[in-house]
């Protein structure tokens, strides 16, 4: 599938970004995980479960580890994307400075 059938590109020199959507996907991922983080400020006791209570506080304590791990996660994945974004699309406004100033150069 080549660049011009929206495949991303045929080979290792093409890569088609659409920064637009990349950029919503970074603040969609900072904002779900942000979301996520905030809902983990609280989180229902154990007590009054009589001899489940230690049961319970363990998987309370593995739910609540999971989500904090998953909102860092989230908000990680966030940043990665945009920092790739912003070096695409500062590759792609350099290179296409340089064809206008020295035209279409033919690899050697």
């Amino acid at each position: 599938m080549s660049a011009a059938d929206g495949g991303g590109g045929g080979g290792a020199s093409s890569l088609v970004v659409d920064h637009a959507t990349l950029t919503r996907v970074a603040d969609q991922l900072g904002q779900a995980g942000s979301a996520f983080d905030s809902v983990g400020t609280s989180r229902p006791g154990a007590g009054g479960t009589g001899q489940a209570e230690p049961l319970l506080l363990m998987i309370l304590a593995a739910a609540s580890d999971a989500a904090a791990r998953l909102a860092f996660e989230s908000t990680t994945i966030a940043a990665a994307v945009e920092d790739c974004n912003s070096t695409v699309e500062t590759v792609d406004a350099h290179e296409a400075a340089s064809f206008l100033v020295n035209g279409l150069v033919a690899d050697e």
